[in-house]
């Protein structure tokens, strides 16, 4: 059976992403009255974060069905919706379109953003944080040492996986109208507090791979992989597993 996102996992298994949504969030300065969209709200936890900072209406979009199920049952202020980042179907209605750790899922970026600015009211912004060119270097190097052995069961594979370079996004936004343009590659310190924690992060999140594996496999797979990464970053002294993390992140306005 093919791996997928499992919501209840991703829940128990984010707390980096939801402590760097809060950080980016804590950069726009809100007036506490914005009408605002969350793109990829995965569970729910940052776009009721998100509703809590303003009087109006806040709507949280994912492609994922069990996400959405999970957010709506934990989150009863923001309204949430199953969409495609891609596919987004609103005209003028937001002040902000926010994203945090999800864009990097997604292949046509530029169908994206011109949903966004489309989705956008006149002076309305956007801001976007996404993995970036340069993302995870090492569990990639790990990973593809494992690989190695388990070569036949990857034959097909296609990394789910765009990291965007600064430059193309400058472009992209260009096309579709947007001015005031800040983006940045931001380099990031991803903690984990002890193995068990990392492990539950590759599993969650990393789990395309996996779900390339028979059942039998996974576990075996996981614990190579784990091993080959902590040959290249030791635990610190408090038993923690660090993961260098390339983040690109987009500010942009609508004119």
């Amino acid at each position: 059976m093919e791996a997928k996102w499992d919501a209840e996992s991703y829940a128990k298994n984010s707390k980096s992403q939801e402590l760097w949504a809060k950080e980016l969030i804590e950069k726009i300065n809100l007036n506490g009255h914005e009408v605002i969209l969350d793109i990829g709200c995965g569970d729910g936890k940052v776009t009721d974060y998100l509703a809590h900072l303003t009087t109006s209406r806040v709507v949280g979009i994912d492609l994922n069905h069990d996400m959405i199920a999970l957010a709506k049952a934990s989150y009863p202020l923001p309204e949430f919706l199953q969409m495609d980042a891609e596919k987004i179907d609103y005209e003028n209605t937001f002040d902000l379109v926010f994203s945090n750790a999800v864009l990097h899922w997604v292949k046509n970026h530029e169908a994206v953003i011109a949903g966004i600015h489309k989705a956008l009211k006149p002076k309305g912004k956007t801001v976007l944080q996404m993995g970036g060119e340069g993302n995870a270097k090492m569990v990639f190097t790990a990973l593809s040492t494992v690989q190695k052995e388990y070569a036949p069961y990857f034959e097909d594979f296609v990394s789910p996986y765009t990291f965007c370079s600064d430059s193309y996004y400058l472009k992209i936004l260009d096309k579709a109208g947007f001015v005031q343009p800040d983006v940045q590659l931001i380099e990031k310190d991803m903690v984990h507090k002890n193995l068990e924690a990392f492990e539950g992060w590759l599993k969650t999140t990393w789990f395309p791979y996996l779900g390339c594996l028979p059942e039998n496999k996974r576990v075996e797979f996981l614990n190579q992989w784990i091993q080959a990464y902590l040959d290249l970053a030791p635990l610190d002294k408090m038993g923690r597993v660090h993961v260098s993390m390339v983040r690109l992140e987009v500010k942009a306005q609508k004119k």
